[in-house]
């Protein structure tokens, strides 16, 4: 049975008003047909769901997505969102290349990106991977290998999982990857892996396994610390002192080669206070860069 309903004035009004602010619909009144209609007859909501600064938002996006493309898994993601913008625009936006309105920092173009779909591939299906992995300097091994993250650090991609042959999460360089073949073995799966925890005290991509972080007090020149304050260098960063004459910051971390070659890039601009064991391998390596020049 048909249900009869009523539509005030001004609920009827909202409804006209909603639709010409969510959906850009060109709704006029035609005096003649005294009624509503669409300016556009080839207009409709269901075929127009994003408004002119949605779609150029996504015109950014796959802007920037193309100047990362190179990969099988950015080509999907660039296909996909070309679809959508495609499917429901009147006019192209931006009119223009991306390039020349936007310049990003590029990656590298390298062999071991071919490694990355085939890793999301098994994170996304819960498939175990054989990774033939040599380390720098190290043997060629096998590892039976379960993925779960894939991460980007300084235009260098590196997965994150669990090795049956290290019996531990680590971290591979994909750059170091021989080759990559599937497996009938279960999948190991972590319910428990938190990839924010599992680098909560990295700087950069190194993860320590059984190693307890240390507090890293550093010194800088007021100089240098304004670009310190508003770029911090790690999540846990705290400022500790701040006069006239420096700015001492505090951060939770592991020990690695990655915050001493963090620490030597700033020069005379900052001091390590501590832990001592930082300060005092930071004194030899400034000790040798002395030697090489004489």
């Amino acid at each position: 049975t048909a249900v009869e309903t009523t539509l005030s004035s001004s609920m009827f009004n909202k409804d006209i008003a909603g639709m010409k602010s969510m959906y850009n619909a060109p709704i006029h009144y035609d005096r003649y047909r005294k009624g509503y209609c669409y300016t556009d007859a080839d207009f409709s909501i269901k075929k127009f769901p994003l408004l002119p600064e949605e779609i150029e938002a996504l015109d950014f996006s796959t802007a920037l997505l193309n100047q990362l493309k190179g990969t099988a898994m950015f080509v999907q993601f660039e296909n996909a969102i070309n679809k959508v913008i495609e499917g429901y625009r009147i006019s192209k936006i931006i009119g223009r290349s991306e390039k020349q309105i936007l310049q990003v920092e590029e990656p590298l173009k390298t062999e071991a990106n071919k490694w990355l779909e085939i890793i999301l591939q098994a994170i996304l299906h819960g498939t175990q991977l054989a990774i033939v992995y040599k380390g720098f300097q190290r043997t060629e091994k096998t590892h039976p290998f379960s993925p779960y993250l894939l991460k980007e650090y300084r235009n260098r991609w590196y997965a994150v999982g669990y090795s049956e042959k290290a019996k531990d999460i680590i971290v591979f360089a994909l750059d170091r990857i021989e080759d990559i073949t599937g497996t009938k073995a279960p999948y190991r799966t972590a319910s428990d892996f938190d990839p924010a925890a599992f680098f909560k005290y990295s700087l950069g991509i190194t993860q320590i396994n059984n190693v307890q972080p240390e507090k890293v007090v550093l010194s800088f020149t007021p100089y240098q610390a304004a670009y310190i304050i508003s770029q911090p260098l790690h999540a846990s960063q705290k400022i500790i002192l701040d006069n006239a004459d420096e700015v001492q910051i505090e951060m939770e971390l592991y020990l690695t080669q990655e915050l001493t070659m963090m620490i030597l890039s700033y020069g005379a601009e900052v001091k390590v206070l501590a832990p001592e064991t930082l300060r005092k391998e930071i004194v030899e390596c400034i000790g040798k860069m002395g030697e090489m020049y004489g």
